[in-house]
């Protein structure tokens, strides 16, 4: 075979090999990229993993939310029969109380009565602040148990040195007698329709455990208590505080009540104060007062304080003191020297102890 014929059997480039290249390069591209289609079955993949979990987590979270509220439902027909008829009771009287003043009466019975060694049940706020339900049970998260009842329930005086360093006027714990109606409000908390919507609108589990823990602590620890207290309670003692103009220039707070009159300075000066005692065993008004008292305090020491929060403290208190001595003279007028003498040395005590 010659060398000529060898040569002709092989396959002859046609064309430029750039544009043969080139030719090459486009085929083997056509096979192995990634087609359209192919993305969009990809992308169809990922969307349908990413929804099944985000279907799953959600219904995960409905189910979780569905347990808590069943057994919220079910502390609200055991537990709510307890409290909501004293609740109902205690607002009734507070919304009554706040129209217009029927005039003071105190019943015979109420001088021979000493709710003062008896469990009760005790609310002060202003009358502006009692005029719904709505009203009563947010502005009852701000009332303590003030020198009004440290002075007329001698045992549970606050403390000239708490006074003295600026502290709160009143203690606020469970053991307070006569027991605070807020503390009911907070113990009783996840029975409100509030607290449902709470849970409800939780956007995930973390922000839904903290609701669970709610439950459990209110379940297991306030809840028992609180229906404990409300069921042993003899009585519910409601003072309403009368707005004057004197308090608005001692509106100072430059947080959410800057401008509003609020208890902490109507306490501070002479006011109309509404003071209603009722017997929750007989549903009965035993005391109904309007009273307008005063005192005044006086430094013993050289170095008088100048503090005007603690100056501020020490008014309510000797204030608050005053009104005890006026109520419990109006119960007992056998008792009224007693009685003044209370209100006199309390504030005494208060002013002198810095």
């Amino acid at each position: 075979m010659s060398e000529h014929e060898s040569s002709s059997d092989k396959p002859r480039d046609i064309g430029l090999k750039a544009v043969r290249a080139a030719r090459i390069e486009r085929a083997s591209s056509k096979h192995g990229r990634i087609t359209g289609k192919a993305w969009l079955v990809a992308l169809s993949a990922v969307v349908v993993v990413v929804g099944a979990a985000w279907l799953f987590r959600d219904r995960s979270l409905d189910n979780q939310k569905e347990d808590l509220l069943s057994k919220q439902r079910a502390a609200l027909t055991t537990v709510g029969a307890e409290w909501f008829p004293i609740r109902d009771k205690i607002e009734k009287t507070t919304l009554e109380a706040a129209r217009e003043f029927k005039g003071d009466y105190v019943d015979p019975e109420a001088a021979s009565w000493d709710f003062r060694t008896l469990p009760g049940i005790y609310l002060r706020m202003r009358v502006e602040d009692a005029k719904d339900v709505a009203q009563i049970r947010k502005s009852a998260d701000e009332s303590a148990r003030d020198s009004f009842v440290g002075c007329l329930f001698r045992e549970n005086n606050p403390t000239a040195a708490a006074t003295a360093r600026g502290e709160a006027d009143a203690g606020s714990g469970w053991n307070d007698q006569p027991w605070n109606l807020r503390l009911a409000y907070f113990a009783t908390r996840i029975l409100t329709d509030e607290w449902v919507d709470e849970v409800k609108n939780a956007k995930d589990e973390i922000n839904l455990r903290v609701f669970v823990q709610q439950y459990d602590k209110a379940k297991d620890n306030e809840i028992p208590l609180a229906i404990d207290i409300v069921k042993k309670a003899q009585f519910f003692l409601l003072v309403l505080d009368e707005d004057v103009p004197e308090a608005k220039g001692l509106t100072t707070d430059a947080g959410r009540n800057a401008g509003k009159v609020t208890e902490r300075e109507l306490q501070q000066v002479p006011h109309p104060t509404r003071v209603h005692l009722l017997d929750l065993r007989r549903d009965k008004e035993m005391v109904r007062l309007r009273l307008e008292s005063e005192a005044d305090f006086r430094f013993a020491g050289e170095r008088p304080l100048r503090d005007p929060q603690v100056l501020a403290a020490m008014k309510r208190q000797v204030n608050n003191c005053a009104l005890a001595g006026d109520v419990w003279a109006a119960i007992k007028p056998t008792a009224a020297g007693d009685a003044g003498a209370t209100g006199a040395g309390d504030a005494g005590a208060a002013g002198d102890a810095p």
